[in-house]
């Protein structure tokens, strides 16, 4: 057995001199962190890009509805929903059929407000059934919430990045404010 660790050493001194080849040992073990990293990087991007785009769409949303200018026309839920999806694609092209949720509701006061925002993610799925819109009168309080379903492109980022069963991710963006006397 002694015998051996001479030439165990000098083996292991002779595979670490060997150049040959060494660029593509050294890139096969640093090409799978390297793309997880870029594809993770990518996936997060992505997902911040969709959040602001859809924070700039409740923002332009409710600016609509706080002036009074959705209630005067007349519009419906799904008509205001359109006007949500077109405002997201400003930006990004997303499907909206399907994955964006739109709840607009109003309320006496402020606290009222704070104590209806019940969590909408309840055992891993997205409930929609309480969703709908509310018409507000002038100087009502008005809660927007819109909700957008991200499929995570990356399989193996998806236990990280999910908050509903299947992969998803439910994007939020909420705004609160007091309607305009109009």
């Amino acid at each position: 057995m002694f015998v051996r660790a001479p030439k165990i050493r000098s083996a292991f001194r002779r595979f670490w001199r060997a150049r040959e080849g060494a660029a593509a040992v050294e890139f096969g073990l640093v090409a799978v962190p390297f793309f997880l990293l870029t594809f993770g990087l990518a996936e997060v991007s992505m997902i911040g890009f969709t959040q602001t785009s859809l924070d700039f769409a409740v923002a332009e949303t409710s600016r609509r509805i706080r002036t009074g200018e959705t209630q005067g026309a007349g519009k419906s839920y799904s008509q205001i929903q359109t006007d949500l999806c077109d405002q997201i694609n400003t930006f990004m092209l997303l499907t909206c059929n399907g994955n964006l949720y739109l709840d607009v509701d109003r309320y006496a006061s402020f606290t009222d407000a704070a104590a209806g925002q019940a969590n909408p993610i309840q055992n891993g799925q997205l409930q929609t059934g309480g969703f709908g819109y509310t018409p507000p009168v002038a100087s009502d309080i008005v809660v927007v919430r819109a909700y957008y379903r991200w499929r995570v492109m990356t399989p193996l980022f998806q236990p990280i990045f999910q908050n509903t069963s299947g992969g998803d991710r439910v994007l939020v963006s909420t705004m609160m404010f007091r309607d305009e006397p109009f």
